[in-house]
């Protein structure tokens, strides 16, 4: 979960610098902008959603010339920009980044409810503080007054004005350029603009550069007002004075709300943008402009997000004794470079493969465990005289068995996966058998007999598709060594004629092949 938020805010932060120069280029030709910002917020939930989640069905003319019928959005994204890769050749896999990785939903939930809790307490109180202004009218218009706030709008399904008592002291040009100023936000529903944004990042507050986007946002909605009041035929001079004259004021604190109190540093460049000049070629100005912004835009839906697994938990948990759970804790092993182990975590087991972190699994009944992080299914093997001698490791409709083995056993597969890791050196043959399998299974025969049994029968469920594929790359051209990954696999880029990939591979210690990924890039 903790990569793909960091892929959401990756792309989050593309489509920032897509909507600020869409933004100048909105200034170049005096339009509105506050829209792009909007768009920006939405399409920061929407992308990473859409390509972790989305399939398409490709139209009947094109399916001849591709492999598949319906194809996932992540698919035709580009792994150079993938977070995710980023991540795993930095050694995402580390105890302390799989730690934070375990827990990050949990913050997520919680950041979302905090943030819902405060946007309600937030219209509470404001509702409160609605019933202690009185109600007069300023340049015929019916407006709330108060001693301390505004000017502003408030109120989402009917939106009124608020003045500061002051200003009723203030010329009745400068009172009128403020009501013009207010009205124009209710005129725009630049309150409702508001609320969906803010409720919208309730989604996701964690991620930073949406703030900055809301920050822009209002920043925007307070620019184009200024732009519709001065076609509205207000004078400049008078307008300028106005917000000078209410910047001098600031309007105490009510939340996110449309009106005119705004920071000195922001008035400022709203007056500089009032009284700027017209750009010489602003059209051809603006076009350049626009065509830099959709780029951007682009290269966001082209960070490729990582694969999410939605572990749905369809099992039901069972009371073990403690007695039995803890015939079930030690050490099991997976490879030469790998060991899960088994605890006990009071009512359910805990385990941990080599190199991650801890993961809860809970009795389904005496001997079988289920994950609700993972569809992972375990079953421990109980000999007649009731010792445990192996699990069962039931993944994806394949099942792998682990053989339990004794602690410094297991202890001494870790130091040696530790040194491999630390050296970052690749294992002997292995870039050799790469390459030999890469060019089986583009000819659509692999080699089998080089392969594990369990990652033949995962071989023959994909080769169909997998070849088809790996043909349109074309032949080899380089192999480059990336490194060795936080589970002892090498991670090589292959880059063919026509494509490349990133790909990982574990040779046991017999030379045979127990582990192989591919990811493929553009």
């Amino acid at each position: 979960m903790l990569t793909w938020m960091i892929y959401a805010v990756s792309v989050s932060a593309v489509l920032s610098a897509a909507a600020l120069i869409a933004e100048h280029s909105a200034r170049q030709r005096r339009s509105s902008s506050r829209w792009f910002w909007l768009l920006a917020i939405v399409a920061s939930l929407a992308i990473p959603a859409a390509m972790t989640s989305v399939s398409i069905e490709i139209p009947v003319e094109l399916r001849p010339s591709v492999p598949q019928n319906v194809i996932a959005l992540h698919e035709i994204t580009s792994t150079h920009l993938s977070p995710a890769i980023w991540i795993e050749n930095h050694d995402g896999r580390s105890s302390a980044f799989q730690h934070v990785q375990l827990h990050a939903k949990d913050v997520w939930y919680a950041a979302s409810v905090l943030m819902i809790l405060i946007l309600l307490i937030a219209a509470t109180h404001l509702h409160w503080r609605k019933r202690q202004w009185t109600t007069v009218s300023v340049c015929d218009v019916s407006v709330y007054l108060s001693v301390d706030v505004g000017p502003a709008v408030v109120g989402l399904l009917r939106p009124r004005i608020v003045l500061p008592a002051w200003l009723l002291d203030s010329p009745l040009e400068q009172q009128a350029a403020v009501i013009a100023h207010e009205r124009s936000h209710i005129d725009a529903h630049d309150p409702t603009l508001l609320t969906i944004a803010l409720c919208l990042i309730a989604f996701m507050p964690w991620n930073l550069p949406l703030w900055w986007q809301l920050r822009r946002l209002r920043c925007a909605i307070e620019v184009d007002c200024d732009v519709r009041v001065l076609k509205a035929g207000y004078k400049v001079a008078i307008y300028g004075e106005t917000l000078i004259a209410v910047g001098e004021r600031q309007s105490r604190y009510i939340g996110s709300v449309a009106g005119m109190s705004e920071s000195r540093s922001f008035l400022e460049r709203r007056l500089k943008l009032m009284l700027q000049k017209p750009v010489k070629r602003k059209l051809l100005v603006a076009v350049l402009l626009g065509c830099m912004s959709i780029t951007l835009a682009t290269l966001a839906a082209q960070v490729s997000p990582p694969i999410m697994n939605d572990a749905s938990n369809e099992h039901t948990q069972v009371p073990v004794s403690a007695e039995i759970l803890d015939r079930y804790v030690g050490a099991y092993s997976i490879s030469d470079t790998a060991v899960m182990n088994i605890r006990r975590e009071g009512d359910h087991l805990a385990s941990k493969v080599t190199g991650q972190v801890w993961i809860e699994e809970f009795p389904m009944s005496d001997t079988a465990f289920f994950m609700k992080v993972l569809k992972v299914t375990q079953t421990f093997v109980v000999d007649d005289q009731g010792h445990v001698t192996a699990l069962i490791h039931h993944q994806n409709g394949h099942n792998r068995t682990f053989p339990r083995i004794d602690t410094a056993e297991a202890e001494k597969v870790e130091a040696a996966l530790a040194a491999k890791v630390k050296s970052q050196t690749a294992t002997p043959g292995s870039e050799a058998a790469l390459r030999r399998n890469i060019d089986s299974l583009q000819s659509g025969h692999p080699r089998y007999s080089e392969m594990s049994p369990g990652l033949q029968e995962a071989t023959r469920e994909q080769l169909s598709r997998m070849a088809e594929q790996m043909t349109q790359w074309g032949p080899i051209e380089t192999v480059r060594f990336l490194g060795v990954g936080s589970q002892g696999w090498d991670i090589y880029q292959v880059t063919h004629a026509s494509g490349s990939a990133i790909w990982r591979i574990h040779l046991a210690a017999n030379g045979i092949i127990d582990g192989l990924l591919v990811q493929a890039g553009p």
